[in-house]
């Protein structure tokens, strides 16, 4: 129990460190791109760490294995090293034992593995879509990014800001839009008895093409209390407009322009395998939905497995260092991921059965286990008979 408790402290410890600094690698590409968004106005700041926090349980699921894994290379490595392991099964424990020392360990990081893969992490991934598409949409002057040609939200030209405030104000804006026709204008009762003519004259005029400038020194974003309408308030520019087909410009001074800031308030979230429950593909199960069940079932399965292999590939002889089995450790884990990773394309595909899954990869995972610790038994018996 006293040996148990002293290897059990030291892996659990090493597990929680190496988990965390691996977190932190894999969250902090995320955090720069958050940023960015944060800092063209498409999300606000507070929804940051929002954002952050909604990935930690899709990475933590996923790192749990790796970081249990390399703790106990690293501890066992350390105890190889200082000869602590060698006096250890010079008092009778082999490496079968230690292992029964560790498989509670290993079901209990599997349980919370598991519980991340199939319930925390759909459920995540769906928050952080409708969180994206609810910042989107609320995006005021998100389209606005100093110092950058930006298109516009229409998708119908370009936009310019020379500089942009902490308070949200633009200053040094410059427009244009590609050449386009004016929509047609709403005909009133006196219009409606003028002849066909003039209809006619309407109907070319609403076709002439028109290609727009759009300048102005400073702009801010304002909402109306009343109807909640937000617009983009330019103020101290001028409109030039050229007339494609008559080869005429039309010069407009203004000292406020307000231009309607149209929201879309219809939130699309795509729905795909990622943010789907599991109990919700269990009752599809097509060949994407087998795919997603056996890679978030890949990742308590395959902590067991690891645990027994771990304790071979840590043997080291006493005066090699204690990382030298490192390197070959974890390119046999790395293997055995993107073996599954290769896997689950072909599931998807529909080239490996659904329901065969990853099976066959934890069975010959197994089997090398198997392997690994047959030559051991072998030498224990033959050292009793003697």
């Amino acid at each position: 129990m006293i040996i148990k408790s002293y290897i059990n402290k030291d892996i659990y410890g090493a597990t929680g460190a190496i988990l965390l600094v691996l977190i932190l690698i894999f969250v902090s590409s995320r955090f720069v791109r958050y940023i960015q968004l944060a800092v063209d106005g498409t999300i606000s700041a507070s929804a940051v760490f929002e954002l952050l926090a909604l990935q930690i349980p899709s990475v933590a699921g996923f790192l749990i294995p790796l970081s249990f894994f390399l703790a106990i290379l690293l501890t066992f490595g350390r105890m190889y090293s200082d000869n602590e392991l060698v006096v250890i099964h010079g008092l009778g424990i082999g490496q079968r034992d230690l292992a029964k020392m560790l498989m509670p360990m290993a079901l209990v990081f599997a349980l919370m593995a598991g519980i991340l893969s199939t319930l925390l992490t759909p459920w995540a991934v769906g928050q952080g879509k409708i969180l994206l598409a609810e910042q989107a949409s609320k995006a005021n002057l998100g389209v606005f990014s100093a110092g950058r040609f930006r298109e516009n939200k229409n998708k119908d030209g370009i936009v310019f800001v020379q500089t942009k405030q902490d308070d949200g104000t633009i200053q040094g804006v410059f427009s244009v839009s590609r050449p386009q026709s004016k929509p047609l204008t709403e005909i009133n009762a006196e219009d409606k008895k003028i002849g066909s003519d003039s209809k006619r004259f309407r109907s070319e005029d609403s076709n002439t093409r028109f290609l727009k400038i759009q300048t102005a020194k400073k702009g801010r974003h304002w909402e109306d209390s009343e109807t909640g309408v937000s617009y983009l308030v330019l103020e101290e520019g001028q409109l030039s407009e050229y007339n494609v087909e008559k080869d005429s410009w039309q010069l407009t001074e203004f000292g406020s322009s307000y231009t309607r800031i149209v929201q879309d308030d219809t939130i699309d979230i795509k729905s795909n395998t990622k943010s789907t429950s599991t109990i919700d593909l269990i009752n599809t199960l097509g060949d994407k939905e087998w795919a997603a069940i056996h890679w978030r079932l890949m990742v308590p399965i395959s902590i067991p497995l690891i645990c027994l292999l771990a304790i071979p590939l840590s043997r080291t002889q006493p005066r090699k260092g204690k990382f030298s089995r490192l390197l070959p450790s974890i390119l046999i884990y790395l293997i055995y991921v993107l073996i599954m990773m290769y896997s689950r394309k072909l599931i998807e595909s529909g080239k490996i059965p659904g329901a065969l899954g990853f099976w066959w990869i934890h069975a010959a995972m197994a089997m090398f286990i198997y392997w690994m610790y047959c030559p051991i038994k072998k030498r224990a018996v033959a050292s009793a008979q003697t």
